[in-house]
């Protein structure tokens, strides 16, 4: 029962490291590739 109890206060620092790294990543893929914002990198035509 101890685990289950370290995994729920975990889960959301856990969480919230997810989406800090999620946002990190998109924000520098919209440095490299800046059609991403617009979708134009993988739809060329309209």
């Amino acid at each position: 029962m101890s685990a289950f109890m370290k995994y729920l206060t975990s889960a959301p620092v856990m969480a919230t490291l997810a989406l800090v790294v999620l946002a990190v990543v998109m924000i520098e893929l919209n440095h490299v590739f800046p059609g991403l914002q617009y979708g134009t990198y993988f739809h060329s035509a309209p």
